[in-house]
């Protein structure tokens, strides 16, 4: 009873190293570091550290450092991502973010978000929004040309 108990525990610290480390070493080197909170936060509270990876499919996905899941923290979806401008950081924010780029401010889904990331960052950051196709100039494949066409 008690090797299978310790055999279960060894197992699960192992599973949680394995994780950590693909969290370090796949995610921390693929993408850009950034301090992302959503709003509304008080103060300093809700920051948190992370990488922005950009995916292929129109996804920004934010993986937080402090966590184990192989999974994104949150995933942004470039066609509902709207830019509300940036805004320069507090004196007591100073003493924890980047040196020298604004944050950028934005909202994803009705929801709030300000983030702060190095200066290359936060311009690929910004092209990238603008640079989205506009939902109506997307191209429609046959098929669902022909469904749509079938229902009017």
């Amino acid at each position: 009873m008690y090797y299978t108990f310790m055999a279960i525990i060894v197992a699960f610290c192992l599973v949680l190293v394995l994780l950590g480390a693909y969290r370090f070493f796949t995610l921390r080197s693929n993408g850009n570091n950034v301090t992302l909170r959503r709003l509304p936060a008080v103060g300093n509270h809700g920051w948190r550290n992370g990488i922005l990876r950009y995916e292929s499919n129109n996804e920004l996905k934010f993986y937080q450092f402090r966590s184990l899941s192989p999974f994104p923290d949150v995933i942004f979806h470039r066609s509902h991502l709207t830019l509300d401008g940036q805004r320069d950081y507090t004196e007591e924010e100073a003493s924890f973010l980047f040196d020298g780029t604004p944050i950028v401010k934005f909202r994803h889904e009705g929801k709030d978000y300000e983030a702060q990331m190095s200066k290359h960052a936060t311009m690929a950051f910004v092209s990238w929004i603008e640079s989205a196709p506009n939902a109506r100039l997307d191209k429609m494949s046959p098929s669902e040309a022909r469904r749509r066409m079938r229902h009017i």
